[in-house]
């Protein structure tokens, strides 16, 4: 054999090894782990929408979910409550919980609440916490002077729009005052404010409006209503 024969076998015997050994090398990576599965949720603070009647509504909690096992079994979960559904061919995932039990409340709170989601062969999904907010207020104390300050808590009201109290008594209205403004999302407020903004107030059954009205509208939504009763005491 000559030495220019020789030269191409051994150029041939080395690209052999290499395609040889080029499987190997890739056997040897390690598998890509799947992607956790994912959830979204329709809002981050859920309150209750109001007719004009003044009957509320709840909504619901709307969860999506995607890069779940397709045809799977899941466990979701809102707070405490804990429910299974299946997810479709495409591995995605759709439910909507009722959160009715979280704004029949009559504390003005933001209640926080986290949603999971989890395949039994995938693990858990993100974990989101979202809060509900009833349309509530309270003042404290609850019994004082009328003309002494009170601590007043709203919640579930419109988010950045202010919340105005609306003083009426004898069927005509007697004095507004600017609460303050909702926060954002859930629309809470605390403010202080003289319990009944008017000078002497007469003896008897005042009505107060809590509204996002400016001006007094019997129908104005969202809105709670409210009453204070003055009387004398004897000394």
């Amino acid at each position: 054999m000559t030495a220019a024969r020789a030269r191409r076998s051994a150029r041939r015997r080395a690209v052999l090894a290499a395609a040889v050994a080029a499987p190997a090398a890739l056997a040897a990576l390690p598998a890509l782990a799947a992607a956790a599965p994912t959830i979204a949720t329709s809002a981050i603070c859920l309150r209750p929408s109001q007719e004009p009647g003044g009957t509320q509504i709840a909504p619901r909690l709307d969860v999506t979910g995607s890069g779940f096992s397709p045809n799977s079994l899941i466990a979701l979960t809102r707070g405490a409550q804990s429910i299974t559904t299946y997810s479709d061919a495409a591995g995605n995932l759709a439910y909507s919980f009722s959160v009715f039990d979280l704004l029949s409340s009559r504390v003005p709170r933001a209640t926080p609440l986290d949603v999971l989601a989890s395949d039994p062969a995938l693990g858990p999904s993100n974990a989101l916490r979202v809060k509900a907010a009833p349309l509530s207020f309270s003042a404290t104390p609850k019994r004082t002077k009328p003309s002494r300050t009170v601590t007043f808590r709203f919640s579930g009201f419109t988010p950045d729009r202010p919340i105005y109290a609306h003083y009426r008594f004898g069927g005509h209205l007697r004095a507004t005052v600017r609460m303050g403004l909702a926060s954002n999302p859930c629309g809470l407020l605390s403010a202080r404010r003289d319990q009944i903004p008017v000078r002497d107030p007469q003896v008897g059954l005042w009505r107060v409006q809590f509204s996002q009205s400016k001006t007094f509208k019997a129908k104005s939504v969202p809105r709670i209503d409210a009453t204070v009763n003055v009387f004398n005491t004897p000394r």
